[in-house]
C-alpha cells in the first residue's frame, strides 16, 4: 500500500499546487481588471475633457453653417426676385406705347448698310417691322432687310451683319444693367 500512499500524496500535492496556482491566477486577474477599469475611467475622463472643451467650438462651427446657409437661401431667393423683377420690365417695355420708338432707336443707333433685320417672334402682329425698317432707312439713309427669321427672345431686335450680328434684344440690354444689380438690389430689398 505504500504505493498508493505515495499516490494519494503526489495526488494531493498536484491538487494543492493547482489550487495555489488558480488562486494565484484568479488574484492576478481580479489585479488586471481593477487596472483596466481604472484605465478605462481614466480614459473616459480624458474623452469628457476633451468633448467638454470642444463643444463649444463644435456648436460655434455648426452655428456657422447653418448661418451661411441661410444667407446662401436669402441670396438665391433675392436673385430670383430680381429675375421676376427684369422679367416685368421686358413686358412692361413691349406693352408700352413707346416700344415701336424704341425698336427705332435701337436700330437707328446701331444699324449699318445692309444689315437684316430680326423682329422677336412674340412681337409678330405687334409691331410693323417694315414700318419701322423703312423710317430708319429714310432716316439713316442705309439700306436694310426685313428678315423673315422670327427669333425666340423675349423683345428687341438682333441685326445681322457682312461681319457680326449685333444681339439687341430686351434680355441683352437689361442684363447690360444687371451689371449694376447692387442698385437693384438695394432698392427692392433696402
Amino acid at each position: 500500500m505504500a504505493k498508493q500512499e505515495l499516490l494519494d500524496k503526489i495526488l494531493g500535492d498536484a491538487k494543492a499546487r493547482a489550487r495555489e496556482i488558480i488562486a494565484e491566477a484568479e488574484s492576478k486577474a481580479d489585479a488586471l481588471l481593477v487596472a483596466a477599469e481604472e484605465e478605462c475611467r481614466t480614459m473616459l475622463d480624458g474623452v469628457r475633457k476633451l468633448s467638454a472643451s470642444s463643444r463649444p467650438e463644435t456648436l460655434k462651427r455648426h452655428r456657422s453653417m447653418a448661418e451661411l446657409e441661410v444667407r446662401k437661401e436669402i441670396l438665391r431667393e433675392k436673385q430670383s426676385r430680381i429675375s421676376e423683377v427684369y422679367k416685368e420690365a421686358i413686358e412692361a417695355i413691349r406693352k408700352s406705347d413707346a416700344y415701336p420708338l424704341l425698336l427705332t432707336k435701337m436700330i437707328l443707333s446701331s444699324a449699318e448698310d445692309g444689315d437684316g433685320v430680326v423682329f422677336a417672334a412674340c412681337d409678330k402682329g405687334k409691331i410693323d417691322g417694315a414700318k419701322i425698317i423703312a423710317a430708319v432707312e429714310k432716316e439713316k439713309k442705309v439700306k436694310l432687310t426685313l428678315l423673315d427669321t422670327q427669333s425666340d427672345f423675349s423683345g428687341g431686335i438682333v441685326l445681322r451683319g457682312k461681319d457680326c450680328d449685333k444681339n439687341l434684344s430686351l434680355e441683352v440690354e437689361l442684363d447690360s444693367l444687371r451689371a449694376e444689380e447692387d442698385t437693384t438690389a438695394k432698392v427692392l430689398f433696402g
